[in-house]
């Protein structure tokens, strides 16, 4: 990422959370904390934003002369309900990477692509390159990844907002998605084995990704080897209904013997 594009990113992201820490902007642009660091004071001194301890506030938020307390609350309400999309870009941040480069070869200019609410699609659309594509997703936290992309067409999915979450799910998201022809749907999964199939732990979530299938060609399940032999609440379908699953590692081959007609890439390789 050319440093113009890193400027932009950062002050994206810190306006449209209200702040922003140095660890999450490290991880958020994959560059390491002291360079954020380094960021940070060119933008404060282009009045771009204001430097916190340990990070940075939006211009506007810090020009805020007075917070009450029921503001205060619903802040550190908004704050906590964000972080289980924040862990999970937290968690095993190497793999998601590896899984996510390897899965770029099969984006293509004037592609219609569709990402879920994964971190690891997260990851995914902070690599894709600024090419004439469609991006179609349910998730605010990738619709702002791409944000500053000036050639790719992000849409939106409406529907019923999840703060937990930070996307749009429920029957307005899944009617909107019926209105689309999908090339490829890159998405990934809580768990997945042999009998059961690919599993999500919410079976909102689950019905949703159903629909994504429905609607989509291709089908590409990206899923780290942790993913594996793990069970989850609902199904969202089998694996011989995935094209292409990509992962860090393939812990059994019995995976490649008993689904023949699914292409397994070991992105480690």
């Amino acid at each position: 990422m050319l440093q113009a594009e890193r400027y932009k990113l950062i002050c994206t992201h810190v306006h449209q959370q209200g702040s922003a820490l140095v660890t999450e902007l490290s991880v958020v642009c994959q560059v390491s904390p002291e360079t954020i660091r380094r960021d940070l004071r060119v933008l404060a001194k282009n009045k771009k934003l204001i430097r916190s301890f340990g990070g940075a506030v939006a211009l506007d938020v810090h020009e805020v002369p007075v917070i009450d307390s029921w503001e205060r609350t619903a802040v550190s309400n908004s704050v906590d309900q964000a972080e289980s999309f924040r862990k999970r870009t937290e968690e095993h941040p190497d793999i998601k990477m590896k899984i996510a480069k390897s899965a770029l070869q099969f984006i293509h200019p004037g592609d219609c692509i569709l990402l879920d609410n994964s971190s690891t699609c997260w990851f995914l659309a902070r690599q894709i390159p600024d090419i004439e594509i469609t991006v179609v997703t349910n998730s605010v936290k990738i619709i702002q990844a791409l944000a500053c992309r000036d050639k790719i067409r992000v849409i939106g999915i409406g529907g019923e907002y999840s703060r937990r979450h930070d996307d749009f799910h429920g029957p307005v998201a899944e009617s909107a998605l019926r209105n689309f022809q999908i090339n490829t749907f890159f998405f990934s999964c809580q768990g997945l084995n042999q009998e059961h199939g690919i599993r999500d732990g919410n079976e909102i979530n689950a019905r949703l990704k159903q629909v994504m299938l429905q609607v989509s060609a291709k089908k590409i399940l990206l899923a780290g080897s942790n993913k594996f032999e793990q069970y989850s609440f609902c199904k969202i379908c089998m694996l011989d209904e995935v094209d292409i699953l990509i992962t860090n590692k393939l812990v059994s081959s019995k995976y490649r013997g008993d689904n023949p007609r699914l292409e397994i890439i070991e992105a480690h390789k």
